[in-house]
């Protein structure tokens, strides 16, 4: 399977808007897609990489994606990373999460759910460290670690 890492286009707003109700666990009150309006406003102004899967029919797949945008305090938010399903385990995760960090010119965070130790261990093996903890981030019940990456100059 061959696939291409690429900035998003406006035109691909959909298939990422499709993607982000697909990739996500359906479990009530543990996720909630955003919208077609916000990927179409993300795609033409944010960092929207995504992973291009090309078929044997030459049928082109938005496998993975990858949202970053600027905050108003001088640095990068990586604010969602998702591979569909189908294409989990065959590096597209990782493609797009190194693009990211190797074109980052300033600090880059996230947040993750501490009880989601993979998670944590995979984001620090990209250089990623807790920088605090946040109880309640979302709702009562729901706690963040706040992580940042240092991009060397």
């Amino acid at each position: 399977m061959d696939y291409l890492i690429k900035q998003a286009l406006p035109e691909d707003f959909l298939a990422v808007a499709a993607l982000d109700r697909t990739a996500w666990p359906e479990e009530p009150d543990t996720f909630i897609p955003d919208g077609e309006h916000a990927w179409r406003l993300w795609c033409e102004y944010a960092t929207v990489l995504i992973a291009d899967v090309t078929d044997e029919s030459q049928n082109q797949t938005v496998a993975g994606a990858l949202l970053m945008f600027p905050t108003n305090t001088g640095e990068t938010f990586l604010h969602k990373i998702m591979v569909h399903p189908d294409f989990r385990g065959q590096g597209i995760g990782s493609a797009l999460m190194k693009q990211a960090l190797q074109n980052a010119d300033q600090v880059v965070l996230l947040t993750v759910n501490p009880d989601n130790k993979p998670a944590v261990r995979l984001y620090e093996s990209f250089g990623f460290q807790v920088r605090t903890r946040i109880d309640g981030y979302y709702r009562p019940h729901e706690h963040r670690l706040l992580m940042e990456f240092q991009p060397t100059p």
